[in-house]
């Protein structure tokens, strides 16, 4: 028994050390749901020579990845799409307070964007939901042109218990439609004129370009990747309202001052025109979205102008605190039977 207890105490030392692994080797552990967020995190480290290890997963997988670690972190950095995600995140205290830089020019929209409290910092945004349909087609104007029978059948959009960036869009429809519970009567009608649920983007997109559907309600960025890379094939139309969907970044909370220090500097960065004209014309998909700072260049030309747009800025804490019971609603109303 002894001889087995001396073999098995190096062998939980190990473990142990393993576990915490990311933290030790110095540095940032940046957890990215941004396409182009492992390409920025190696422009950071040339010009400021502090290591950055990218974990890349999908919204969803981080978003339950750092609910998981709960107060042991395993990240320093996190960026994915969402304000009522990282609300949720704050809500929990999983998050830095006041991380917001000091320095930025921010456009009027950006500064809306910012929390009382700065537990994220917007770094841009895309609209959550979109029509991508086929170039010589016509498409709805707005949402309630979803429930014509033209449409019956042949549309389709995302999970918003997997894919992240659709809940804001469920939040959306809910808000502009009497709110919560009220707006569930708007959703029982989309699925009683037979709108199809895929898990995320790229299911529906699939299924567009398959010939299962006729529409597909997706993500602002995956749908102009798409037009971008099939260009006369595929439109994007903008349906009123549409929903603003922020992108942001989050520190760990109670990270030590030297990591602050470092996550700091990596904000700054993904924020400065440098990071951000790379990110625009090299980031595909992700690098479809409009910026929030004055001294950004411009957002690619083949995106529609949402100044001239109606677009729902949701509250992140309202709509952040009800998302797992409209999730679970969703799955029980619409996915259910």
């Amino acid at each position: 028994m002894r001889k087995l207890i001396w073999i098995l105490i190096p062998l939980l030392v190990i473990v142990a050390v393993w576990s915490f692994w990311p933290r030790q080797k110095g540095g940032l552990v940046f957890y990215s749901a941004v396409s182009y967020g492992p390409m920025l995190a190696q422009a950071f480290t040339r010009e400021s020579g502090i290591p950055v290890r990218v974990v890349e997963m999908s919204t969803g997988a981080l978003l339950a990845r750092v609910s998981a670690q709960g107060s042991n972190p395993q990240w320093d950095v996190a960026w994915f799409d969402g304000a009522s995600a990282a609300a949720g995140l704050d809500r929990a205290h999983l998050v830095s307070t006041g991380i917001v830089p000091k320095d930025i020019s921010w456009t009027t929209l950006g500064k809306s964007l910012i929390p009382a409290d700065g537990a994220w910092i917007p770094t841009g945004y895309t609209l959550a939901g979109v029509f991508l349909h086929p170039a010589k087609s016509a498409a709805p104007t707005t949402w309630d042109d979803l429930l014509q029978a033209r449409w019956r059948g042949h549309f389709a959009m995302n999970n918003p218990a997997i894919s992240g960036p659709t809940y804001p869009q469920v939040a959306g429809w809910l808000e502009s439609h009497g709110g919560w519970p009220a707006g569930q009567s708007f959703l029982l009608a989309l699925k009683g004129n037979g709108m199809q649920v895929f898990p995320k983007n790229s299911n529906t997109i699939h299924a567009l370009t398959q010939g299962n559907i006729d529409l597909a309600i997706v993500q602002s960025s995956a749908a102009y990747a798409l037009a971008a890379e099939q260009p006369g094939h595929w439109a994007v139309s903008i349906p009123k309202p549409a929903v603003l969907l922020p992108r942001v970044m989050v520190f760990a909370n109670h990270l030590d001052p030297k990591r602050e220090r470092e996550a700091t500097e990596f904000a700054q960065f993904m924020l400065s025109p440098k990071a951000q004209e790379l990110a625009m014309r090299q980031g595909a998909p992700d690098g479809f979205y409009w910026p929030i700072t004055r001294n950004a260049p411009a957002a690619d030309p083949g995106m529609a102008d949402t100044h001239a747009l109606p677009l729902i800025n949701l509250d992140p804490a309202l709509w952040g605190e009800r998302e797992s019971a409209v999730n679970a609603w969703f799955s029980s109303h619409i996915l259910g039977q």
